[in-house]
């Protein structure tokens, strides 16, 4: 029936018990006629999909603790994820668990990834930079939400630093440093070969490798925004130390 220029058409519509909260969508299929209209005359049919809830549920909630990550995986190799937990929100303010997987994905895969089963997103040692606002969309049928994200990546190479850049050797200092004997020997001849084994002592020195952190504006522009500022350098020693081989070991 015709109501206003805004509505021409009301229904009543009867579904079953037990829907529960975001239950699957109902296509709804129907085509107008006219009167008059030729019965054999092509109809076009419309399709609607109307969401069945015992609940007037009204938006999708992402939750998550933290919304800055520090990218270390590509300095240790061990991915790091930030746990996401979806809720829909009712008018009341009620919160009722999702009836059905959401969809999920990142606006930008080479800065934050999203997990399959939308629960986390990550940081696996893929991507390529940083940025501030890295988008990650949620959806669950007619409910969409958004996140974003700041990302901070390494910027590389990364710069070494040493205590003392010249190492020279200990004059009159020499370790033990010959093969032991399996077999007894006379006090003499043990010293006699300890003495041929000794090896020289070196200098020793500190090493520090130091990292700037960066975010990309998302507009692809230049302009790099720096953790903590520009002029900060962070201490990233106690990440890479067991990956950290010296070029030349005959030299150091």
């Amino acid at each position: 029936r015709a109501a206003d220029s805004a509505t021409f058409l009301h229904l009543d519509l009867a579904v079953e018990n037990g829907t529960g909260g975001l239950a699957p969508a109902r296509p709804l299929t129907w085509q107008v006629e006219y009167p008059g209209q030729d019965p054999e005359a092509q109809k076009d049919k419309l399709v609607w999909e109307i969401q069945v809830s015992e609940r007037d549920v009204r938006a999708l909630v992402p939750l998550v603790q933290e919304l800055e990550i520090l990218n270390t995986a590509p300095l240790t190799g061990v991915p790091r994820a930030v746990p996401v937990k979806l809720v829909a929100v009712e008018v009341g303010g009620g919160v009722t668990e999702l009836t059905e997987p959401p969809g999920c994905e990142s606006a930008d895969k080479q800065v934050l990834q999203v997990s399959d089963a939308c629960d986390a997103v990550f940081v696996g040692g893929k991507e390529s930079r940083g940025a501030r606002g890295a988008r990650v969309d949620f959806w669950s049928r007619r409910l969409h939400a958004s996140l974003r994200f700041t990302v901070w990546a390494p910027l590389l190479p990364l710069r070494v630093q040493l205590g003392d850049t010249a190492l020279e050797q200990v004059r009159g200092w020499r370790l033990p440093g010959g093969p032991e004997s399996a077999e007894a020997e006379e006090p003499a001849e043990e010293a006699e070969r300890r003495a041929r084994g000794c090896r020289p002592q070196y200098q020793r020195t500190a090493v520090r490798v130091l990292a700037h952190f960066v975010a990309h504006p998302l507009d692809g522009g230049r302009h790099l925004a720096y953790l903590p500022g520009p002029d900060w350098l962070l201490d990233v020693t106690h990440l890479v130390a067991s990956r950290t081989r010296v070029q030349d070991p005959r030299v150091a």
